[in-house]
């Protein structure tokens, strides 16, 4: 008996040891997401995409503090971006970025936060509550602006005049001072942890569900007017009509029978907005695939295909622009405009989510084509970095290199 109790002890302390080297080998190991998907769902080339998993990040908030931005505007893609700004600069001076309250309804914050620094005992980024309010920099952290710093510089000047404070913030109207470019891992961790909340990503699986559609098998096309200021309807994409979409999907080795899910601002001149209301009429007000009057043999241009006029389902205000964008994001094909914040930010999320490139189909991942002018096609032949659209605005000095994102082949580390 004594000889049994022994060897009980003997592999209980053995167990308890193992553990032990187990957490320091994975010190953060309590703090991954825990997922709730049962086998892994793959897209149409063979990735792993996880639409449900719970996340719950409960590390402590960094030991500097927390940044926020003060008075945030615009509509929610501007704040996106502002957000991606905010967390690169808290990474920098230590701090934890309050994410605004809109951004943080509709985007699950926590898988944002484990995805932008899985690997730090700190939490990147947690939702702006009525306990942790952004205040006016003037007031509570004030700084000043040096624009002879480079973009690390900056983040660093401002972390020793805003080290005692416990809340730091920068104003809205100087975050184009620090946007910089982030280096391309920045982006890839931001956009592959920004996803709609469950209730919402539920919605759009509900509304795909029910026109028998899947992740990448329809295409996707957002018609933005921008009150008659895009520019161009057809080289500019802010308001083309089906015919020419058919040839950009066949062009981008596309399927133009495949569905087309169509987000729309609804101020597309009248004839513009007909020749998708005419499609349906020619399709009988088909809402099923395998409906589109083309042969196997047809290229696709000018065959009709089911028109899918944004998201069906209920919903208010911005949660429907949410639904709309996701929708977007999962689709194969994406046709947008450079002028969009909404459509650079779409393109983002597929890069992160696909690594679409914005080349053709068969070059592999999916496609977003945000532009049809000549010198914008030859960038984004000789640029694989053309999605990165942010750029610094008066008197910017690079991190990197002195050129454009735009032109640049290489990635900004």
């Amino acid at each position: 008996m004594r000889t049994r109790r022994w060897a009980v002890r003997l592999t209980t302390a053995a167990v308890l040891w193992c553990t032990t080297l187990r957490s320091l080998r994975h010190p953060l190991q309590p703090y991954q997401f825990h997922s709730s998907a049962a086998a892994p769902v793959l897209d149409d080339v063979g990735q792993q995409i996880v639409h449900h998993p719970s996340y719950n990040d409960t590390r402590p908030i960094a030991p500097n503090g927390y940044l926020c931005v003060f008075g945030t505007k615009g509509r929610l893609n501007n704040k996106i971006v502002q957000n991606l700004v905010g967390l690169h600069m808290a990474r920098r001076i230590n701090r934890t970025l309050l994410v605004d309250p809109e951004v943080s309804e509709y985007y699950d914050v926590d898988r944002l936060s484990l995805s932008v620094s899985p690997d730090s005992p700190y939490a990147a980024a947690v939702p702006m509550t009525n306990d942790n309010e952004c205040g006016d920099p003037r007031l509570i952290s004030p700084y000043d602006i040096d624009r002879s710093l480079n973009i690390v510089g900056r983040f660093d000047r401002y972390g020793e005049q805003t080290r005692a404070v416990r809340l730091a913030s920068v104003d809205n109207t100087d975050v184009w001072y620090w946007l910089g470019r982030p280096p391309e891992d920045a982006y890839m961790k931001f956009f592959a942890g920004l996803v709609p909340r469950r209730s919402y990503t539920d919605k759009v699986d509900a509304f795909l569900g029910g026109h028998g559609l899947q992740d990448g098998s329809y295409n996707a096309l957002h018609l933005r007017y921008f009150e008659g200021r895009c520019g161009d309807l057809d080289l500019d994409l802010c308001c083309p009509k089906l015919d020419y979409v058919n040839e950009i999907l066949v062009e981008r080795d596309g399927d133009a029978r495949a569905p087309l899910f169509v987000a729309n601002d609804g101020q597309c001149p009248p004839d513009v907005l007909g020749s998708y209301t005419a499609a349906n009429d020619d399709n009988n007000n088909a809402t099923t695939i395998g409906d589109a009057a083309a042969t196997d043999n047809d290229a696709g241009v000018g065959s009709v295909a089911t028109i899918l006029n944004g998201y069906d389902g209920p919903c208010t205000g911005t949660e429907c622009a949410v639904l709309d964008f996701e929708l977007c994001v999962r689709s194969s094909i994406f046709v947008g405009n450079l002028k969009s914040s909404g459509d650079q930010n779409i393109r983002e999320w597929r890069v992160a989510r696909y690594n679409d490139l914005g080349r053709k189909k068969k070059w592999g991942g999916r496609t977003s084509v945000l532009s049809r002018r000549e010198e914008v096609l030859a960038r984004e032949a000789r640029s694989t970095f053309l999605s990165r659209w942010i750029v610094g605005h008066y008197r910017f000095v690079s991190d990197c290199d002195e050129i454009g994102p735009r032109q640049r082949r290489h990635p900004c580390v």
